[in-house]
C-alpha cells in the first residue's frame, strides 16, 4: 500500500486526467475501490489497471528529462533525517536521498513538485537537484527515513519553527476561523502549527489595524505581505522571512480556510473566510491567482460594522445632504453613485439603503458580491458564470413587487435601459457607474446609446465621490513647502492662497508615523433640475452641463477639496494624488 499525502495524490490523479490516461468516468470507480478497500486512490488506479508506476515515471522523465534513481539501493544517513522537516517531506511527498557538499538530491514523482525548488533552497540553504522515482519507492523510502529517528515529527517541526519564525505577534485566543474545513483537507498540511499561527496573525493584525485588503505575494527571491490601509499599500516587513520559507504551506492554509481546491494551482479561485476576533465576526473575500512563481493571495476585509454607517457620518455638506435626501426619499427616479474602484460607492449605497429601509417597503438588491448583510433588505448575489447577471436580476426584480431596487453596477446598455424604465414606472432605483465626475455621467449614458428623453425623465441625482486620507489631528504642523503659486495651480484664488494655512502630518504613534489617520469622502452632487433636463434634451456637452449646474450652486469635488485644505483636514499632496487631473 502506498502512503502518500492527500495533496500529492490529487496532483498525480490530475496529471493522469490531463494526459488522458484516466477519464472522468474512471474517477467514480477509483473512489469506490478506494473507499471499499480502505486504500489510497492511487492504489485503486493501479488495482484497476488504468496505468502503472512505470508509465507515471516515464511521463515525468519525458517531460522534464530527469535522471531516474532507484531508491531501494540508497542508504539512509542521519544527516538525511534532519535535512528537512518531517511534516514538509510528508506533505509534499518528496525523498531527500543524498547530500553531496552543498547539493541536496531529492526524488519526486510528479511535475507539480518543481514549484518547490525555491522553498527547498531557502529552507536547506543548499542547491537542489531533482530526480525521478517510482511512487512506491518514494513511499517506502520516506517511511524508512522518518521511522525511528532521533527527532520526532513534533520535535523537528518545533526546531524548524524556531529557525524560521520572525513575525512577532501575540494572536488573541479569540481569533479563529468560524467554519472548519473538511478533515481530509486539514490533514493536507498536517496541522502545521506555526503556519496556522502565522496565517491567523496576518489576518488578525490586519483587522485590528483597520486594513481593507491583505496582499500575500510571491517573487523569485522573496515574498511579502502588504496591507492596504487608508487606500495605500504598506509592506509588513516582520512577516517577510517566515512567509518566504513557508510560502506553499501558507497558500495551502488559506485555501483550506476558504474551502478551495488545494490541488488546483493552474486556475484562479475565489472563496470566503469567516473570521472571529474580539467577539466580532469579520468576513474575508479570498482571491487566489496563479503567477509565474507561485500563487498570489488577495483578501478583502469586509467588516460587518462598516455597513452600519449613517449618511451623517459621510462628510456631506449640508446642502448636498439635503438634495440627496430629497432624491432618495422620492417615489421614483434613478440615483447614480459614480467613482473609481475603491472610492467608497458601496458604503454610500448601503448608508442610503439604511436610511430608506422601512417595514412597509419592499427593497431588493443585486450585488456582486454581497458585501454586507442588511436587515429588511432582499439581497441577491450575481452569478455571471451561470448567466445570472445584473440585467437578468433586474427583470426578475420587477416581478417581485418592489418599491426600491439597487443594482450594483450599470455595466451595459441593457441594464441601463431596464433601470431607467423601472425608474419611470413607480420604482426608486439606485446604482453605480464608473465615471470621473457627476456631469460626465450624463454624457456616458448618452454614449451607451440611451435616449436623451429617457435620461432626462428618469435620472434624478448623480453623486460622484472619492476617498482621501485625512491628515492626522495629533501631529499636524504647518506645511511651509507649499507656496501660494502651488496653491494657485490647484485652483485657489489669489486671496485664498495668500491666507491659506496649509498643514501636514509630521508622523506620530497614533498614525504609525504616516501623517494620516482615517479617510473621508469628497463629493459632488448633480441635482437634475429642470434646466439640466432641458440641457440633456438638447445634447449639451459635459462642460455646458457643469456650467449650468454651477449657476444653480453645484460644487465640484475640487471645490470641496480646497475647502478641506483650508481647514487642515486635507493635505496638499493628498489633494494632488486624489483629485488632480479630474
Amino acid at each position: 500500500m502506498i502512503n502518500i499525502s492527500r495533496e500529492s495524490e490529487i496532483n498525480l490523479i490530475n496529471i493522469l486526467i490531463d494526459q488522458d490516461i484516466i477519464s472522468g468516468k474512471d474517477l467514480a470507480e477509483i473512489k469506490k475501490v478506494s473507499s471499499d478497500g480502505n486504500k489510497s486512490q492511487l492504489d485503486a488506479v493501479f488495482e484497476l489497471n488504468l496505468t502503472d508506476e512505470q508509465k507515471i515515471l516515464d511521463l515525468l522523465v519525458q517531460d522534464q528529462s530527469l535522471d531516474v534513481v532507484d531508491l531501494k539501493s540508497v542508504p539512509i544517513t542521519d544527516e538525511l533525517k534532519t535535512v528537512l522537516p518531517s511534516n514538509y517531506i510528508n506533505m509534499n511527498f518528496i525523498a531527500p536521498f543524498k547530500i553531496e557538499g552543498k547539493v541536496l538530491h531529492i526524488a519526486i514523482s510528479d511535475i507539480s513538485k518543481l514549484s518547490l525548488m525555491r522553498n527547498l533552497r531557502t529552507i536547506t540553504k543548499m542547491d537542489i537537484e531533482l530526480h525521478a522515482a517510482k511512487v512506491s519507492d518514494i513511499s517506502h523510502f520516506v517511511d524508512q527515513l522518518l521511522a525511528g529517528g532521533e527527532n520526532t515529527i513534533s520535535d523537528i517541526r518545533q526546531t524548524n519553527a524556531e529557525k524560521t519564525k520572525t513575525f512577532d505577534y501575540d494572536v488573541d485566543d479569540q481569533a479563529e476561523v468560524l467554519e472548519k474545513a473538511p478533515e481530509e483537507d486539514i490533514e493536507a498540511i498536517e496541522n502545521e502549527s506555526e503556519v496556522i499561527k502565522f496565517s491567523t496573525a496576518v489576518v488578525a493584525e490586519a483587522i485590528k489595524s483597520g486594513v481593507s485588503d491583505i496582499h500575500i505575494e510571491p517573487y523569485r527571491f522573496t515574498s511579502r505581505v502588504r496591507y492596504r490601509l487608508d487606500g495605500i499599500l504598506q509592506e509588513q516587513e516582520h512577516f517577510k522571512k517566515f512567509l518566504h520559507s513557508n510560502y506553499g504551506a501558507v497558500v495551502t492554509r488559506f485555501k483550506i480556510m476558504g474551502k478551495l481546491d488545494i490541488a488546483e494551482r493552474r486556475l484562479p479561485q475565489d472563496g470566503a473566510i469567516p473570521f472571529k476576533i474580539d467577539g466580532k465576526v469579520v468576513d474575508l473575500r479570498l482571491s487566489i491567482l496563479p503567477t509565474a512563481t507561485n500563487e498570489r493571495i488577495v483578501m478583502r476585509v469586509l467588516n460587518k460594522d462598516a455597513g452600519d454607517i449613517s449618511l451623517e457620518q459621510l462628510n456631506f455638506e449640508e446642502t448636498d445632504l439635503k438634495n440627496l435626501r430629497k432624491a432618495i426619499h422620492g417615489t421614483q427616479g434613478l440615483v447614480l453613485v459614480t467613482g473609481p474602484t475603491g472610492s467608497g460607492k458601496t458604503t454610500t449605497l448601503y448608508s442610503i439603503l439604511k436610511e430608506v429601509s422601512k417595514p412597509h417597503l419592499n427593497i431588493l438588491t443585486a450585488e456582486d458580491p454581497v458585501e454586507y448583510e442588511l436587515d429588511g433588505v432582499g439581497q441577491v448575489q450575481i452569478k455571471d458564470d451561470i448567466g445570472f447577471n445584473f440585467s437578468t436580476a433586474l427583470r426578475s426584480f420587477l416581478r417581485q413587487d418592489p418599491e426600491i431596487i439597487l443594482v450594483g453596477e450599470m455595466r451595459d446598455k441593457e441594464t441601463v435601459d431596464i433601470g431607467l424604465k423601472a425608474a419611470l414606472t413607480g420604482h426608486l432605483v439606485f446604482s453605480t457607474l464608473h465615471t470621473n465626475d457627476a456631469p460626465s455621467t450624463i454624457t456616458r449614458l448618452q454614449n451607451m446609446g440611451t435616449p436623451d428623453y429617457l435620461i432626462s425623465a428618469a435620472v434624478s441625482l448623480v453623486l460622484a465621490q472619492r476617498l482621501a486620507r485625512k491628515t492626522c489631528s495629533e501631529c499636524r504642523i504647518p506645511d511651509d513647502d507649499i507656496t501660494p503659486k502651488a496653491l494657485a495651480d490647484l485652483g485657489f484664488t489669489v486671496e485664498q492662497a495668500s491666507r491659506a494655512k496649509v498643514q501636514k502630518g509630521k508622523g506620530c504613534p497614533k498614525c504609525k508615523d504616516t501623517g494620516y489617520k482615517g479617510r473621508m469622502g469628497i463629493y459632488e452632487i448633480l441635482n437634475v433640475t429642470k434646466p439640466i433636463k432641458e440641457a440633456i434634451l438638447r445634447k449639451a456637452t459635459t462642460p455646458e452641463l457643469k456650467e449650468i449646474a454651477g449657476n444653480e450652486g453645484f460644487r465640484t469635488m475640487q471645490d470641496m477639496g480646497r475647502e478641506l485644505i483650508l481647514t487642515g483636514d486635507l493635505n496638499f499632496r493628498e489633494f494632488d494624488r486624489v483629485l488632480s487631473g479630474e
